[in-house]
């Protein structure tokens, strides 16, 4: 009863499965014609009882209604457990879109660093008015190859670097490295720290160690080990 007092009605149009670790979902709904969008919005959807988790469409048709987003297949947590069961038709109560992260107001260049929760989030650049023109892609995964699979079918293709995971955060070195040579090479360039809190927190600290404003610095967390709640969880 609450999702359908406080909630639009949508339907899962199409789900494409990307790998085993991906799912590409397009939804519709008369609920999301004619709603405005900016790049980088999100869209809540509810699960049993009072449970939603927020995804970043990577596009929106406010005209014919649909948004098409890619999930993160993931353990066994509420999201993760309804994308790889989703099908055709299945009704769906969202709430959104709502403001997240206003993609097309953040000047060029750019570091977008984030992870396999992000991947919708850096496809929406697209949408932008600038593109992914002078955009550096940062991301620290799972696999390098189930990742590289589901960027290249999104269109992330270009200024791509992924880092897998290792024990002990120490991949997180080179990611770091890697965000100081680019501030280096153009200190005007605006960072997106998207993902893993840990990780963004960490990324944050050192490019304030650098000397960079934090107003060239933009964060949104999106899950954290142990937590949930997040308004831009994504598992």
């Amino acid at each position: 009863m609450f999702h359908r007092l406080v909630s639009r009605r949508a339907r899962v149009r199409e789900v494409e499965s990307v790998g085993d670790a991906f799912r590409l979902v397009t939804i519709e709904g008369e609920d999301l014609e004619g709603r405005r969008w900016t790049p980088g919005d999100m869209i809540q959807i509810g699960f049993a009882g009072l449970a939603g988790r927020a995804y970043t469409p990577l596009s929106f048709e406010p005209r014919t209604g649909t948004a098409t987003f890619l999930g993160f297949v993931h353990g066994q947590g509420i999201a993760s457990n309804w994308l790889a069961s989703a099908t055709m038709g299945e009704p769906l109560f969202l709430v959104g879109p709502r403001s997240a992260l206003d993609l097309a107001s953040v000047d060029r260049p750019l570091f977008f660093f984030g992870d396999e929760t992000s991947f919708s989030t850096a496809a929406a650049l697209r949408a932008t008015p600038e593109g992914i023109r002078e955009v550096a892609f940062s991301f620290e995964v799972e696999s390098t190859e189930a990742s590289r699979i589901a960027l290249d079918r999104i269109g992330v293709t270009t200024g791509v670097t992924l880092t897998a995971r290792e024990t002990e955060e120490r991949h997180l070195d080179r990611i770091e490295n890697e965000l100081m040579r680019a501030l280096l090479a153009e200190p005007r360039t605006r960072c997106v720290f998207t993902g893993k809190a840990p990780s963004i927190q960490r990324l944050y600290k050192a490019v304030r160690r650098a000397g960079i404003s934090a107003k060239q610095v933009t964060n949104v967390a999106y899950w954290a080990p142990g937590r949930k709640g997040f308004s831009g969880v994504q598992r």
